[in-house]
């Protein structure tokens, strides 16, 4: 397998020379997703809600693992939340109250419940749905945490191949999900992510949701958003 981008509507894939010719200054929500501990390992325990933040949700009906980087320092806050330090009050606001601090490497194989089912655990393999080691993962942006699909994501794929977690696409060939992702099945992905984000929302999985501004690939034939 190989990750590249691919343009849903030419059927084809993209050199990474095309790709420099489409971007564009789009709007997509950007999640912050909850990620609640069923089996804690290392700091975690039980009951914590790991943060993860993406500006596409379509990927995480296919989450196989959450990666941290080993090194970097995450606390606990007094309502359970578990994010990187640095990002903690720009993401949960001032005076959010501290509990416990730690590093990423003490959270390495704790198991979460993922954002949707319809594809269960033991298909990604044994370390499907825990926190994994990621040498890209930093505190500039987001909360410190990275929501991992193996199938959309050359640093995803990376993760997917290190950790033995299997490499599971439920998007076709249209860019459209698979029968077996319930109500979204038939759904041209990005067209998607307003009813996920809704489904996360009423399922009290999402912190909060935000429009956030940023250069995203087109193709440059037709102007379809790549994946």
């Amino acid at each position: 397998h190989k990750v590249v981008p691919y343009c849903a509507r030419c059927g084809t894939a993209l050199s990474s020379h095309e790709v420099s010719e489409g971007y564009q200054d789009v709007e997509d929500p950007s999640v912050y997703v909850e990620f609640p501990v069923i089996d804690g390992a290392g700091e975690l325990r039980s009951g914590d809600r790991i943060l993860a933040w993406t500006t596409t949700p379509w990927t995480l009906l296919s989450n196989a693992a959450l990666a941290v980087s080993p090194d970097l320092a995450y606390v606990r806050t007094e309502d359970g939340y578990v994010i990187a330090e640095a990002r903690a009050e720009a993401v949960l606001g001032e005076g959010t109250r501290i509990a416990d601090r730690f590093h990423g490497r003490d959270m390495l194989g704790a198991r979460y419940e993922p954002p949707f089912s319809f594809i269960a655990t033991e298909e990604f393999g044994e370390r499907g749905h825990t926190v994994v080691p990621a040498d890209f993962v930093s505190a500039d942006d987001g909360t410190g945490v990275v929501h991992t699909s193996i199938s959309f994501g050359e640093d995803d794929f990376r993760i997917g191949q290190q950790q033995g977690i299997a490499v599971i696409n439920p998007v076709k060939l249209d860019g459209v999900f698979e029968e077996r992702m319930g109500q979204f099945a038939g759904r041209w992905v990005k067209d998607a992510d307003p009813g996920i984000v809704e489904d996360l929302r009423a399922r009290g999985r999402l912190l909060k949701s935000e429009a956030y501004l940023h250069a995203y690939p087109h193709c440059w034939r037709c102007g379809t958003p790549l994946l």
